[in-house]
């Protein structure tokens, strides 16, 4: 084999390696958002009913948010999966095609964000 040829397998190795990570990650990122998106519509559902209470601006905070605890147990509930990393997993497969983009820069190319490698044109020296 020449070494154009090992180069092209190698880079063909290469993207179908990246395409098979960023495809494996897919599933769970969408499980995550789904999560994610319903957290977040149980938190605004109860902010909004314990804002529209009528009885919130005559009562003190402790005592109206007591009243209220879809809103508290929705807004801990999204605390902890913040604290937990969701946010990262839900972007993961992004990052992934950033850092691969960073680091396929020095060769010329990039990848799109399924991991399809892009080759670039060279750069033409004008001088």
């Amino acid at each position: 084999m020449s070494l154009e040829q090992t180069a092209c397998e190698d880079l063909k190795a290469f993207e179908r390696r990246l395409t098979e990570v960023i495809a494996c990650l897919q599933p769970s990122t969408v499980r995550w958002r789904i999560l994610l998106l319903g957290v977040s519509i149980c938190v605004a559902t109860g902010a909004s009913q314990w804002l529209m209470d009528p009885i919130t601006r005559i009562v003190p905070l402790s005592q109206s948010l007591s009243n209220h605890p879809f809103f508290i147990l929705a807004t801990a509930v999204l605390i902890i999966i913040f604290l937990l990393g969701v946010h990262r997993r839900v972007v993961a497969s992004s990052i992934i095609a950033a850092r691969a983009r960073e680091v396929l820069c020095d060769f010329n190319m990039s990848c799109d964000d399924t991991g399809k490698l892009i080759l670039k044109q060279r750069p033409t020296n004008l001088t």
